[in-house]
């Protein structure tokens, strides 16, 4: 049986679940939603939810798209008594999903959310080309670097792109400098890079060692040329399938081992004398967005993936 852990709104992991159900596979899809009962008998973990009770040893392969499992757990109302008890599960979830991992499986919770100082770092360990990166939290030093001759962008930190407010959702796009901003005197740390002129920018998906690798011409729309996810959608970009050299192949296979990822997004960009760039890795990124323009069927081959028998 395979076990999914996503959330409910991942229309990924449906498709991937249409094609498991065209090849007649046993599957069970946990949502970070869905409230989850564990019950212990000696060496074996029942799992209750929804009406679906399945034992742990049932499960043969798992796929760590997104989420966790919320697990419901009994209070005595009694503050001690429940903080104990927190631990205790907290301590048990931990090996639960070390022994998922021991199973054949597509990525894991403990590297979904990667450093992306530490990746670029890593990268440039395995002889990756990456932008120069600066932190930032005072207006001084800024001024030093970005008015140089060199043009440089600032990117979120930690990768997350959007924030959720009551009445509204803000997105956290890469921005270019430009002479009218305003500057205080100091502010949170923010990450500056040089910014790496495009002649076009790769979204690559990578599996298991093969790469699935779309080139997106982002660099002639103003809209788009700093931040292709700032879309165009009355225009948009042209998306082609696109074969990466052998040598960067190698390359990005030896990060992607080093972190212990078989699975996940990688953005690149090349420029204008065809060197490539490293930008970053996404382990739990989209991944339709480059299957369907380029015919990859990157869904039926996770599906392919995770039914694996010994």
């Amino acid at each position: 049986m395979i076990l999914i852990l996503s959330d409910e709104r991942d229309l990924s992991t449906t498709q991937v679940i249409e094609w498991l159900e065209f090849l007649n596979r046993k599957w069970i899809r946990i949502n970070q939603e869905d409230k989850v009962k564990i019950e212990f008998c000696g060496k074996e973990i029942i799992f209750k939810l929804n009406n679906i009770v399945f034992n742990f040893s049932d499960v043969t392969s798992f796929w760590y798209r997104r989420g966790y499992i919320n697990l419901q757990n009994d209070t005595t109302g009694i503050r001690p008594f429940d903080e104990f008890q927190n631990e205790e599960l907290k301590i048990i979830m931990q090996f639960i999903y070390y022994k998922l991992d021991d199973k054949h499986h597509l990525n894991s919770i403990k590297n979904a959310n990667v450093n992306k100082l530490i990746v670029t770092s890593m990268a440039r360990d395995c002889n990756i080309n990456t932008p120069e990166d600066y932190i930032f939290s005072n207006k001084e030093g800024l001024e030093q670097v970005i008015n140089s001759k060199n043009t440089y962008i600032t990117k979120s930190i930690s990768g997350d792109s959007i924030r959720e407010f009551e009445d509204f959702i803000a997105f956290n796009y890469t921005s270019e400098f430009t002479n009218d901003w305003l500057i205080p005197d100091s502010f949170s740390p923010s990450l500056v890079q040089n910014q790496i002129i495009k002649k076009y920018e790769l979204r690559i998906f990578y599996l298991a060692g093969e790469f699935y690798t779309m080139a997106i011409f982002s660099q002639k729309d103003n809209q788009t040329s700093v931040d292709f996810r700032n879309y165009n959608n009355h225009k948009p970009n042209r998306r082609v399938p696109y074969k990466l050299p052998l040598e960067i192949e190698e390359k990005l296979d030896v990060l992607m081992k080093k972190m212990d990822l078989n699975s996940g997004s990688i953005d690149m960009i090349v420029t204008p004398e065809n060197e490539y760039v490293f930008l970053e890795i996404n382990p739990v990124g989209q991944f339709g967005m480059t299957s369907f323009p380029c015919n990859y069927n990157i869904e039926k081959r996770i599906a392919d993936y995770l039914s694996y028998e010994n």
